[in-house]
């Protein structure tokens, strides 16, 4: 079906679950820093599929994906979402995961098994020198194996650089490394993932990532990896059911329906959207400054970190 059905401000394409910020894994690249772990939460499976489904019905879908955290946690519900995924039409399918949930194989032979017949079409294996820190890849090793001999289509390793893969440095090489130690299964490698300073590597990485002036006319849409406010395409569901465009909540499944709470999103009435719509990342800044609050630019390391800095001082 076509966008727009719901809220002349949204055309969603994406939806993005954190299926729980339990990990079983510390990385030092991660970006969700030292939340992950405190207070452990899960999304709950009926809420995330009944969301899924009734964003189909409303809007061309077109990627769905879950992550965490470790997501394999709890296969049943990353299994569910997928499967509702797939029932409703939705092309991509995807999973991102460290590989290690469980020693048991019966069980890691089971759940490659019932994410091939669920409909995941991408799966990313998070292979790096910052995740075999706390995981021995030994330990991946034989989930690897199981995904290769399920064939699930879309199945990569997907490793995380520090600035870039052609970058020298000690994790580059390492990662290099651990890449190797899958070669015999023949696993096709993605282009991974260029880390960004956030979170983790803001306090490990920093040394390979110096400060850059911040760019005033910065606004939303305009970079990688954010949204238009008044022309959103990704939402994300956290697993206390925080509904999420870019760093704001505009809802909560556990207490509205994700249909009243898209419909009810409305960029212009939110002070912070607006000035960061019509004034970009300087106006964001003179409107903290106007409720007491000194922002000193130089501390931050992109656009972004400022932004949700102040979003959360604010909100």
């Amino acid at each position: 079906m076509a966008g727009n059905m719901l809220n002349q401000y949204m055309d969603l394409k994406r939806i993005e679950f954190v299926v729980t910020n339990a990990c079983t894994s510390r990385c030092k690249h991660c970006s969700f820093g030292d939340t992950l772990n405190k207070q452990p939460q899960h999304i709950d499976k009926d809420a995330a599929t009944a969301a899924v489904s009734a964003l189909a019905d409303a809007y061309d879908i077109g990627s769905v994906m879950t992550f965490g955290g470790e997501p394999l946690l709890f296969p049943d519900i990353v299994c569910a979402i997928h499967q509702t995924a797939s029932e409703k039409g939705i092309p991509q399918r995807q999973v991102i995961t460290n590989g290690y949930f469980t020693r048991d194989h019966e069980k890691i032979l089971a759940v490659a098994k019932a994410l091939k017949q669920s409909g995941v079409n991408s799966l990313l294996l998070s292979i790096d020198a910052f995740h075999r820190e706390h995981i021995p890849l030994d330990r991946v090793y034989p989930f690897a194996k199981a995904l290769k001999d399920e064939n699930i289509s879309g199945f990569s390793l997907h490793p995380a650089w520090v600035v870039e893969r052609q970058h020298v440095n000690r994790y580059n090489a390492q990662t290099e490394e651990c890449l190797d130690y899958f070669a015999d299964l023949q696993i096709p490698v993605s282009n991974g993932n260029d880390i960004s300073p956030s979170g983790n590597a803001v306090v490990y990485l920093s040394e390979f990532y110096p400060k850059e002036p911040l760019d005033s006319g910065f606004r939303c849409g305009e970079a990688p990896y954010t949204v238009k406010l008044d022309n959103v395409r990704t939402i994300a569901i956290n697993p206390n059911g925080d509904v999420i465009v870019c760093c704001f909540v505009i809802g909560n499944l556990y207490q509205n329906s994700i249909v009243d709470i898209v419909k009810a999103y409305d960029p212009f009435r939110n002070p912070l959207m607006v000035t960061l719509m019509q004034d970009g990342i300087t106006g964001l800044i003179q409107l903290a400054e106007t409720h007491g609050i000194e922002v000193d630019t130089a501390s931050f390391y992109s656009e972004c970190d400022l932004c949700q800095y102040i979003v959360k001082t604010l909100m």
